[in-house]
């Protein structure tokens, strides 16, 4: 589907609400894409992990490249199974898309379709991350609707802005809902 042209059930659904235009847009790749990326990734480690068992079987303990070799198979066997969660998570997470329209917001997961008009929103929340080196750092936002779970909209920064937080942020603002 082209930039700009929103999916036929999100845009019956801004116009059935009376949304108005669409200021901006966010779509996160396709699960299905990220889920392929990441079991090629968990296939690549898994084939060099093979290859790293042969080649360690062919040397002797007491062989200095042993150590190494054994040490490389086991970064391998760590990365495959991180690959292999990542995979699994991204189609938990599913596919995403969200649309900010003048007079509301269009969420997008995994082809069902909400939509809230802005009085129906209760603000938008910053939130931090606790582990690590994102620890106290603006790690997502999460956009707070009545009567739902928070929507959780990543953010995106290119050339030091987030050109779709900027436009969710600025109809938030003009329709009195707090950014916290």
């Amino acid at each position: 589907m082209p930039a700009g042209e929103v999916p036929v059930e999100v845009g019956e659904a801004a116009q059935a609400r009376g949304f108005g235009p669409l200021l901006s847009e966010r779509r996160l790749a396709r699960a299905r894409n990220r889920f392929l990326l990441w079991l090629v990734i968990a296939a690549g480690c898994l084939g060099l992990l093979i290859g790293t068992g042969a080649l360690g079987s062919r040397l002797s303990v007491f062989d200095a490249m042993y150590s190494v070799v054994r040490f490389i198979g086991l970064f391998l066997c760590f990365g495959m199974v991180f690959a292999i969660v990542s995979a699994i998570r991204t189609l938990v997470v599913g596919n995403r898309a969200y649309f900010a329209y003048s007079e509301g917001f269009v969420y997008r997961h995994n082809g069902k379709v909400q939509a809230f008009s802005w009085p129906e929103t209760t603000g938008l929340q910053s939130v931090l991350g606790k582990r690590g080196d994102a620890a106290g750092k603006l790690s997502h936002y999460n956009l707070l609707v009545h009567g739902s779970e928070p929507i959780m909209i990543p953010i995106n920064i290119v050339n030091g802005r987030d050109e779709f937080l900027d436009h969710l942020m600025a109809a938030l603002t003009r329709h009195g809902r707090p950014i916290t």
